[in-house]
């Protein structure tokens, strides 16, 4: 008896010993001064001229790993306070950028609340099972699904919204559902999701699905191609992404297809293009460029779009440069080639040690533009704020 004891607890100690884990996370505090466009004020009720916005929000991500097993967790969480809640201003809808926090929803796992000066959200947005081999992987539950090189437009990837033009960063789109994945060679792997999304507008009992393949397929050492195609949000999609890499230069074109919604008549078919450039000019300078087309949704609200671009043709110039090894300032420009609009951001981050940074951070609309039909252009602040942030 005393010998089985022994076994059994040298088998646990043994099963213990192989199991991992990994935790990290981050916390970020910010406050800004912002000011209102005139014409919002006068033509789209947004009566404000100067109010101050506060927001705290952080993550923590656990995992657990056994042999070829993963379960991995993450919760966001999120406070802001500012004025403009009183009145339902549009405003806070954009400091809060993205404020759908699971893409393709049906569990629900998250807390909301807001009251007249501040809004609190706790969000389970990734909770997953994982099991791999050499071959395939299984993955279900919340998922993060990351693909696709745009930083300020990825219309190949509808399950995570870019977040290059907002002050929030380190936050990643849960999707509710399972994936398989196929390594079929070395060079060419394919990805399959079934996700599930009770947030259409009208619903009524059933679940929209999601059936998508994403595939990677790399012809060169220089040259990869993407493609994807399937059902999402009621819309037959089918796009590509084609990238080359020639020593520090990265070209990439993508492209997506959208057929009219499949559940109502008289809808229209979307396109979307994107364009891009990124180099590393000099040791200490890197550059990006992207330049694309979004055909308008005319069923997506027009005040805060999900893309979060103000714009219908583009083109966006991103500059990054490092001052001193603890010192580096951004600046990112985006004009609406059609009306003219253009906006402008600027960062200077300070590190203050190893997992902490401090920054100031500016966002401006440059020109207004003549006659833009894009009411989100007409909305947009000005800002002036600051930021420290700790990672772990």
């Amino acid at each position: 008896m005393k010998s089985l004891i022994l076994l059994l607890s040298f088998c646990s100690f043994s099963a213990l010993a192989a199991v991992r884990t990994e935790f990290s996370g981050n916390v970020e505090i910010q406050g800004r001064q912002s000011w209102n466009n005139p014409q919002a004020r006068k033509d789209y009720f947004q009566n404000w001229k100067k109010e101050e916005f506060y927001l705290g929000y952080g993550n923590v991500n656990g995992k657990i790993m056994y042999g070829q097993s993963t379960i991995e967790g993450n919760v966001f969480a999120r406070h802001s306070r500012s004025d403009l809640y009183r009145g339902n201003y549009a405003a806070a809808t954009f400091f809060n950028f993205p404020q759908k926090l699971v893409a393709r929803d049906i569990f629900k796992l998250q807390h909301v609340h807001q009251n007249d000066v501040t809004r609190d959200e706790v969000v389970l947005n990734k909770l997953y099972y994982q099991w791999e081999n050499e071959e395939a992987r299984f993955i279900g539950g919340r998922l993060y699904i990351n693909y696709g090189l745009g930083e300020i437009f990825n219309p190949i990837n509808p399950f995570n919204q870019p977040t290059a033009l907002t002050s929030i960063s380190q936050v990643a789109q849960g999707n509710d559902g399972f994936g398989f994945s196929l390594f079929s060679s070395e060079t060419h792997k394919i990805d399959f999701y079934l996700l599930g999304d009770k947030r259409i507008d009208g619903y009524d009992g059933q679940i929209d699905r999601t059936l998508w393949a994403h595939g990677e397929l790399q012809l060169s050492g220089d040259l990869e191609v993407d493609y994807v195609i399937g059902e999402d949000q009621n819309r037959d999609k089918l796009g590509t992404q084609v990238s080359y890499q020639n020593n520090d230069n990265l070209f990439f074109f993508q492209g997506l297809y959208q057929t009219p919604l499949l559940t109502k008549k008289n809808t229209r078919n979307l396109v979307d293009i994107l364009l891009g450039y990124d180099r590393q000019l000099t040791q200490k300078w890197h550059v990006r460029v992207e330049s694309g087309y979004q055909k308008q949704n005319p069923t997506t609200a027009t005040i805060v779009t999900e893309r979060f671009l103000p714009t219908e043709y583009f083109i966006a110039v991103a500059n990054q440069y490092e001052i001193h090894p603890l010192l580096k300032v951004s600046a990112t420009f985006i004009n609406d080639i059609k009306s003219g609009f253009t906006y402008g951001l600027a960062r200077l981050t300070y590190s203050l040690y190893e997992n902490a940074e401090a920054e100031l951070f500016g966002y401006s609309p440059v020109a207004r533009g003549d006659h833009a039909d894009n009411v989100a252009q007409k909305l947009v602040t000005q800002d002036i704020g600051l930021s420290a942030r700790m990672f772990f």
